[in-house]
């Protein structure tokens, strides 16, 4: 109800007598218990939704009633929930922008053009205005699409489901046992340039499927399919169908199930392609396959299947919990909840939406924009480190469409709105007031900084024996699990490369002994120059002998000696600075933490507490210190644990055998933990969040995507 009952317009439309157009079909359905009715044009392919009260107003538009009795009438039979004149208005309104109501006078040619052309332009403008997606209509597919549904009709029943089944939870299992192998090396394998082709040979072709099960959906529920064109997902052009006849359907399991139709066809058709990828030699048709399942795999995750974005997934969710357009919905709802309590419009009607639902509109409303900007700007860091120029038009384009756009409607509204005529001045105030406190706070108030970073439980560095040549492990002088004292031998490396160098220089140096004792007596002068070479030669011997004695490993520290893998030492080959083993005095207390070169300067400018928690036991924090930063970055993790392909955060190279090399530089640093932290195992996986000072939210924010831009682009 208005908070008017008398429209001070109602004489301009009070003699009308409008009339339904006969093409307009109604159906009822039911929604959260609340019936409601859909208006279908067909010539136009758009479906409205109207309550019951609405409905019997439109029953009664027969062309014979003036609209000055549709509303007596109305007032008569709803009584209190009669509508007001502006709400009879209202839905003039709506049905005449429908192109769904005919009224008792002449048609003006101009005027219908006109709102032609602002329908077509209004069309485009919502196209271009989502990035995600632009529709080009090409074809009328309602006869194909009738003509091989017999053949197909079977699928979108029981036993295309269980055959769905069938096809798609094995298909499951063997994805996650070749997890490593699908997913290794992805975005390099992806925008290489030979697959970049399968790709536009794979997408299309996967994504009609999709839209063709919509298609038949339709057609098996009783709907019609007019429309079918071309969709630019990203750039990408795929098939699309208009399936939005299925809102008509009375039953919400139909609806859902024409919405799900695309999104079970591709699934089914990626587990084919995961048991042909497993059954064939790498080639043409493998490439093929893992393709497809990569188009159906992100596409129905990332977009189908997701609620947040207007897609399959949006659609189920409105079925399922039985609220129509819930992203309009969610977009009024934050809007009245604006203007009511911000701008002081008190007057505004509140969307009739029950507790429940306004709950979940708020929520929705947020997360959906969220969802959106994420989607958008990964999809634009993805492409751009790549194909730069694209990224960025990409990522710009989604700032003016999520930003910008939405912002410059929102000032028109403040601005223009007939609806805060008499809060003018206080939305006004507010909406520069609300933007110049923003800017405050991201520019003068400091806010909460940290930066969180990953290690494992590690012995002190004098604690481990390491290499300090390349050598084989000739054998150990000390037993595991034996005392050892500090600089005690434990164990002695051998390289028959290095004895035999070592052999010839010191025959060299011998032989020049002899010629310098030679000349001596003889020629002085050359016994000099002799002698210098000598000099040189001995010096090279020198290294050689330090070398040698590198090859024993002796202990840093006193304690238990403790060597991995003790049974198969012997022979192996370690490298200068490798990890023969440690020796541990009391229980370990000590973690080396890999912190990212984008972090380094912050972790060392303006830490201000150190917080861990140990992988076995998440829900102790504990308070550590720096012990000291391993000097200079570095290219290599401690541990494997730590790298993406273990579950840590860090990207290796796939070339290195022993996955420790990293494609960025790291820094090291070396905590102290206490002894509150109990018993600890040697490579357990710690998380640790290094308090920072404070800092205002706009200078955060700028240095990230400054980071990222460079990090990114590579510029």
């Amino acid at each position: 109800m208005s908070a008017g009952f008398h429209s001070d317009a109602w004489y301009r439309v009070e003699s009308l007598r409008p009339r339904v157009a006969r093409e307009a079909r109604i159906h009822r359905q039911r929604y959260r218990g609340t019936p409601w009715y859909v208006v279908a044009d067909p010539a136009g392919g758009r479906l409205h939704r109207f309550t019951p009260a609405a409905y019997l107003v439109i029953s009664l538009m027969d062309g014979e009633r003036s609209v000055d009795a549709l509303w007596r009438e109305a007032s008569q039979r709803l009584g209190e929930d009669a509508p007001s004149q502006d709400d009879l208005l209202d839905l003039i309104s709506k049905l005449y922008n429908a192109d769904l109501l005919l009224a008792d006078v002449a048609p003006d040619v101009a005027e219908l053009l006109h709102r032609g052309a602002k329908q077509r332009r209004s069309r485009w403008l919502r196209n271009i205005s989502n990035p995600m997606s632009l529709r080009l209509p090409l074809w009328d597919p309602d006869r194909f699409l009738t003509a091989t549904l017999p053949a197909v009709g079977w699928l979108f029943g029981r036993a295309g489901l269980l055959l769905w089944a069938a096809l798609v939870l094995p298909a499951l299992l063997l994805a996650g046992a070749h997890w490593a192998e699908l997913a290794g090396n992805l975005s390099d394998r992806v925008l290489a340039t030979g697959n970049l082709l399968l790709l536009a040979v794979v997408f299309p072709l996967v994504k009609a499927v999709h839209e063709l099960a919509h298609g038949w959906a339709v057609k098996r529920g009783g709907g019609e399919v007019h429309e079918m064109g071309l969709m630019f997902l990203v750039f990408a052009p795929i098939p699309y169908v208009d399936a939005s006849a299925s809102t008509a359907f009375r039953s919400r399991g139909q609806r859902a199930g024409v919405a799900a139709a695309g999104m079970l066809a591709e699934t089914a058709l990626a587990a084919l392609a995961l048991f042909i990828w497993l059954l064939v030699e790498p080639g043409l048709v493998r490439s093929l396959a893992f393709n497809v399942m990569l188009v159906a795999g992100v596409s129905t995750l990332v977009f189908n299947a997701n609620p947040l974005l207007r897609y399959d997934g949006y659609y189920i969710l409105c079925d399922l919990i039985g609220m129509p357009n819930l992203g309009q919905r969610a977009t009024q709802w934050w809007g009245w909840l604006v203007q009511r309590h911000a701008f002081g419009a008190r007057g505004l009607d509140a969307p009739d939406e029950s507790p429940a639902e306004r709950r979940i509109l708020l929520w929705y409303g947020a997360l959906s924009w969220l969802y959106r900007m994420m989607v958008v700007f990964g999809i634009a860091l993805f492409v751009a480190g790549q194909f730069f120029f694209v990224g960025v038009l990409f990522a710009v384009w989604g700032v003016a469409s999520g930003f910008a756009w939405p912002l410059l409607k929102g000032l028109k509204h403040v601005l223009v709105a007939p609806a805060l005529a008499r809060h003018r001045s206080r939305a006004v105030g507010f909406t520069l007031g609300a933007l110049a406190l923003l800017a405050a706070v991201l520019v003068l108030v400091p806010v909460p900084m940290s930066s969180h970073a990953e290690g494992v439980v590690w012995v002190p560095e004098q604690a481990e024996v390491r290499a300090r040549g390349d050598g084989s492990v000739a054998k150990l002088l000390a037993a595991p699990g034996s005392l050892v004292q500090a600089g005690q031998p434990v164990a002695q490396l051998d390289d028959a490369g290095l004895w035999t160098e070592y052999d010839v220089q010191r025959a060299r140096v011998e032989r020049l002994e002899v010629q310098v004792a030679a000349l001596l007596a003889d020629d002085r002068a050359q016994a000099a120059a002799v002698s210098t070479t000598l000099a040189r030669e001995r010096q090279a011997l020198l290294r050689l002998e330090q070398r040698i004695d590198h090859l024993v490993l002796v202990a840093g520290a006193a304690g238990r000696l403790v060597v991995p893998r003790a049974t198969d030492i012997e022979g192996r080959w370690l490298r200068q600075g490798e990890q023969l083993g440690y020796v541990l005095d009391g229980q370990l207390r000590n973690a080396r933490v890999v912190v990212r070169q984008d972090d380094i300067g912050l972790v060392r400018e303006r830490l201000r507490q150190v917080r861990l928690r140990v992988a076995d036991r998440p829900d102790e924090v504990h308070e550590a210190r720096i012990v000291r930063e391993v000097p200079g970055g570095s290219d290599r993790l401690p541990s494997r644990a730590l790298a993406v392909a273990a579950g840590g955060r860090h990207a290796t190279d796939p070339a290195d055998p022993d996955g420790l090399k990293t494609l960025n530089r790291v820094f090291q640093f070396e905590l102290a933990l206490p002894d509150t932290v109990g018993a600890l195992q040697l490579g357990t996986r710690v998380f640790v969040r290094f308090e920072l000072a404070p800092e205002p939210a706009g200078r955060q924010l700028w240095r990230r995507l400054r980071q990222l831009f460079l990090a990114r682009f590579d510029v």
